[in-house]
This record gives structure tokens, sequence and C-alpha cells, in this order.
């Protein structure tokens, strides 16, 4: 005889107690379910918000990288260029230096007799052009103050006379080519007034002022020595004024007067305002 199992029948041979605990037994498997369903779904949403935001991340690193890139090229660009430039400049600059130190050579060769004085006129003469260098470099090859240039070069030559020596103008900038050629001609000023001039003895007094005039667009520098022994014109162009009238001049397009009145020498220096950077 067979015997069909239903569900009426297990409860028909189960005590109410047990039917109860079935029951309860059964909801709790499916909330059990429910939850794990939940659960599951849950973290599903979770993975796939992390996922979203892992990638929008990503995709902005990938951006802000590639914006990166893109200013990295572009400063790389601008710096090759800046470079480019500064080349072309110095490559400028130093053939300009360059020809100032030919015509300070040939100029020296003319003048000096022997090699010894060839090599010492030579050398003091680089010096003074090393010196105006130095002005420039300080200021990155913007330019250097005529005050700075004017002290620097009587500095180099009449130790202890800073107090015969008065400096008057209101201060300027000159260019580059400016300031080797007119350092130039202060080294020629000063040596020659500490050999033979105002600045030889403990009496003589150096005035070097200078103005920009502004109607005739030029620098005036006035070089003016008194109270060093009586002056005598020379007999002959000698090698500082030689590179004064015949170099420095030449070279900035301007002017130079050199006088001899018997209270001391005057040198008059007028170059075009061109080589001017900045004035105050």
């Amino acid at each position: 005889m067979s015997t069909t199992l239903s569900l009426s029948t297990l409860q028909a041979h189960m005590s109410p107690a047990t039917g109860t605990a079935l029951t309860l037994l059964g909801l709790l498997v499916v909330f059990g379910l429910l939850i794990y369903v939940y659960t599951t779904r849950k973290r599903a949403r979770a993975r796939d918000e992390e996922q979203a935001v892992l990638e929008a991340h990503l995709d902005r690193r990938t951006k802000e990288l590639a914006d990166a890139e893109r200013l990295f090229d572009a400063e790389r660009a601008a710096s090759e260029k800046q470079l480019r430039l500064l080349l072309r400049e110095l490559t400028h600059r130093s053939k300009n230096l360059l020809a100032v130190i030919q015509a300070i050579a040939r100029q020296t060769a003319r003048q000096t007799d022997t090699v010894d004085e060839f090599l010492d006129r030579f050398g003091a003469r680089l010096h003074a052009i090393g010196m105006s260098h130095d002005l420039l470099v300080a200021d990155d090859w913007h330019g250097a103050s005529l005050r700075m240039l004017v002290e620097q070069q009587l500095d180099a030559h009449a130790n202890g006379a800073g107090s015969r020596v008065a400096i008057e103008g209101e201060d300027v900038v000159l260019k580059p080519e400016a300031v080797h050629n007119l350092g130039l001609a202060l080294h020629e000023l000063t040596a020659n007034a500490e050999k033979y001039g105002s600045l030889s003895t403990a009496e003589g007094l150096v005035h070097v002022g200078w103005n920009v005039c502004e109607n005739e667009k030029a620098l005036k520098l006035t070089w003016e020595e008194c109270g060093g022994p009586d002056v005598q014109a020379p007999s002959r162009s000698g090698f500082g004024r030689a590179m004064l009238e015949n170099v420095v001049g030449k070279a900035l397009a301007g002017e130079v007067a050199l006088s001899f009145p018997v209270q001391g020498v005057r040198c008059e220096i007028v170059i075009p305002a061109s080589h001017i950077n900045s004035r105050g």
C-alpha cells in the first residue's frame, strides 16, 4: 500500500508546537534569503559605484596628465625659443666685444715700441673692459649704471683720491656696447690723470658730470681736471687720445673733444641717447 506524503499529512502527525516551529523556520529561511539577495545587490551596486568613481578618477587623472604633458611641451618650446634668442644675442654681443678688443690691440700696437710695453698697456685696457663686463653680468646684461661705471673706473686707479673726485648727474642705465666703450674712455682718462694730471698730486681735483640733452637726443659726459701740474698740449696724439677719438667715438657713433687748458685736461664725450636703456 502506497502512502502519499503531503503537508496536511505531516501536519496531522505533528504537534502544534512542532508545526509552529517549522513555520518559523521557514520564515527565517525566507527572510535570510531576502537579506542575502538584498546584501548581494547592495554590494553589486556599491561595486558599480566604486568602479564608476574609479573610472571617473582615472579619466580625470588621464586628462590632468594630458594637460600637464601639453603644458610641459609648451614650456619646453618656449624655453628652447628663449635659449635660441639668448644664444643669438650672446653671439651678437660677443662679436661686438671682440671688435672692441681688436681695435684696442691695433691701436696699442701703433702706439707702443716694445712687446713688454704692448703687453702692459693692452693688459690694462683688457682689465678695464673686464670690469665693465662684470657690471653687465651683475645685471643679466640688461645694462649698467653710468654712475657705477664712473665710480668703478676711478676706484681702480685713484686709490685714496675719492674725496678729490666729484661725480654729478642723474643716473642712467647704459646699453652693453656703451658700457664697454665708455668704461674704456674713463679708464684712459683716469690712467692719464693718475700719471700726469690732477690725480698725480695731492691737491688735484677731478669733476665728472653728465646730462641728457633732450633737444639733441644725446648723452653728454664731461671730464674736467684742475689743481694738478700745469698742462701743455701734447705734440703728438698719444695712445689715450687715439683710443678716445678713433675707437670709443667711432664705436658709439659719437663725438670726443679733448682740450688742454693750463689748469687741467678737459674731455667732452657726446653719444646718441639711443645708447641709454633707462633713466632715474
